[in-house]
């Protein structure tokens, strides 16, 4: 046998030999410390009940999975801060398999903003799959949070979470560039921007099969909102509809297969019809503003949402 076979061989079979599963409550009573004693590449795998969060993955790239599902095992993060936090350099090899994460906190604070109260990512980049993240409220990022990471999610359903500023369902911030397959934002929303998704500061994100259905925004973007062209979404094979009072702020590349709901995003006043009222609306509100009234996004209503409005006079479909 060639030596340098034989010496991969061997290192591979003691890499699968080193690799552990470790069972909740088996093995541990709690999660968190069937972590603690995991080593990268090792499996804690979790049955079935309510579990406390607050859960850290200690930089590991390790798997945390349940044994019987989301629909039967859950994360419930409690009064903490974060369900769970990703924070400490961890890779796509980081993997959160088959839970329900629910919080009652408001989020990690980060550069003064409470974020992410389901899962909080920051200067990592774990995968999550087959996860139901509901009912969690943030002031960015309601349900998770993505800061400096990109993230794999599939799968992922992110239901009824809320945001006091932007991003009700997930936040996507500075420098990061997730891959989101086959995620559903349903039900969530922001008092600004983006009711299921926000974007912001240099920041590209792929979604592939997603479906974004009766999120809502204060101002604008009920679905996705980019409120600067230093990001970019990219949207493919995905359905957006029932999205109030817009489905997304600013551009997005459309890479085909979309279905996008016919929508009034023009109608200021929300009275089915876009006229002369929407235009009294838009120069009533004329200047530098965090308005309904600037459909644009750029944080001053303008010529540009004046125009906006006149091109799509006429009834609502």
């Amino acid at each position: 046998m060639n030596p340098i076979i034989g010496i991969l061989s061997a290192l591979a079979a003691s890499t699968a030999i080193s690799a552990a599963v470790i069972r909740v409550p088996e093995d541990y009573s709690a999660i968190q410390a069937g972590i603690d004693a995991a080593a990268p590449g090792d499996t804690v795998l979790v049955g079935s009940g309510v579990w406390a969060g607050w859960l850290n993955f200690r930089g590991k790239d390790i798997t945390l999975e349940s044994s019987d599902g989301p629909e039967v095992t859950t994360i419930d993060g409690g009064e903490s801060p974060s369900a769970v936090a990703i924070f400490s350099g961890e890779t796509t090899d980081a993997v959160l398999r088959g839970f329900t994460i629910i919080g009652q906190g408001s989020g990690t604070l980060h550069e003064g903003v409470t974020q992410g109260a389901g899962i909080y990512i920051l200067n990592s980049s774990p995968t999550i799959e087959d996860c139901i993240v509901r009912d969690c409220s943030a002031m960015m990022g309601g349900g998770i949070s993505i800061w400096h990471g990109d993230p794999v999610l599939r799968n992922v359903i992110v239901r009824n979470n809320w945001a006091s500023i932007d991003g009700g369902g997930m936040r996507i911030h500075h420098l990061s560039s997730p891959v989101l397959e086959e995620c559903e934002f349903l039900d969530n929303g922001a008092d600004v921007y983006g009711g299921a998704l926000a974007y912001g500061n240099d920041s590209d994100g792929i979604h592939e099969e997603c479906i974004f259905d009766g999120n809502s925004a204060g101002i604008r973007g009920g679905g996705i909102s980019k409120t600067c062209d230093c990001s970019d979404a990219r949207i493919s094979n995905s359905t957006l509809c029932n999205n109030f009072p817009d489905h997304v702020l600013g551009t997005w590349d459309d890479l085909g297969g979309n279905t996008v709901c016919a929508i009034c995003s023009n109608d200021v006043t929300a009275d089915g019809v876009v006229d002369v009222n929407d235009v009294l609306a838009i120069i009533a509100a004329w200047g530098g503003c965090v308005c309904v009234e600037d459909i644009n996004g750029d944080s001053a209503v303008d010529v540009d949402d004046l125009l906006a409005v006149l091109g799509s006079y006429g009834p609502c479909p």
